[in-house]
């Protein structure tokens, strides 16, 4: 392997390092803390409404995705990304089991209306690049990030735009790999910008 092999197989590592980190799954953890904790009155209550947020978001999709490798006899990393490239109809069903348990307990229980319009924003930002993917491959993480650290955006205000130095630092990563055009990120960049402020808005949380 010489020079050049060497330093283009250490840059995709670092992209793929990168990509891991700022993976929307391990974006959202933080966020519906940060979220949690500003409505809660003590660590009792914040440790409550972001468990409720959380778990069944971030359980029933990875649940779903292993019961599709074990019927197919597959990887769950190769079903996985099928999901997104080869069969983007099954982004509906990950769409709902992501954001429809999670907002129904929320609703139920009388959550913080931040956690809930963080969770109804995300779900909308899905159900958007799923419609957009039956056409078009538009970045599936760089819509569901954006939506994420605009949540902050509107939650914290000025000081969280920080924040969105992740969006070119991710959009580097998934460049290098090879997963995304830069006019595939930038219409995932605007899906998720969008749409998650259209619905804080829409519920009465805009700047």
């Amino acid at each position: 392997m010489n020079t050049l092999e060497v330093s283009s197989d250490i840059a995709l590592k670092r992209a793929r390092l990168v990509s891991n980190i700022f993976h929307p799954w391990a974006i959202l953890v933080p966020v519906i803390a940060l979220a949690a904790y500003q409505t809660a009155n003590g660590s009792a209550e914040w440790v409550k409404w972001a468990l409720l947020a959380l778990v069944p978001a971030i359980v029933f999709p990875p649940i779903y995705v292993k019961i599709r490798a074990i019927s197919r006899g597959g990887r769950t990393q190769k079903i996985s990304r099928s999901l997104v490239r080869n069969d983007p109809d099954q982004l509906f069903i990950m769409t709902a089991l992501f954001g429809v348990p999670s907002a129904l307990i929320l609703y139920y229980f009388d959550g913080p209306r931040s956690l809930l319009s963080i969770i109804l924003g995300v779900t909308a930002v899905m159900f958007v690049i799923s419609l957009v993917n039956l056409k078009y491959r538009a970045s599936f993480h760089m819509s569901m990030v954006t939506s994420m650290l605009t949540a902050l955006w509107f939650l914290f205000g000025p000081i969280s735009l920080i924040t969105f130095l992740v969006i070119p630092v991710l959009g580097v990563s998934r460049y290098q790999m090879g997963e995304h055009t830069p006019n595939q990120m930038v219409i995932g960049f605007l899906i998720g910008l969008v749409v998650s402020s259209t619905i804080f808005y829409g519920l009465g949380l805009g700047a």
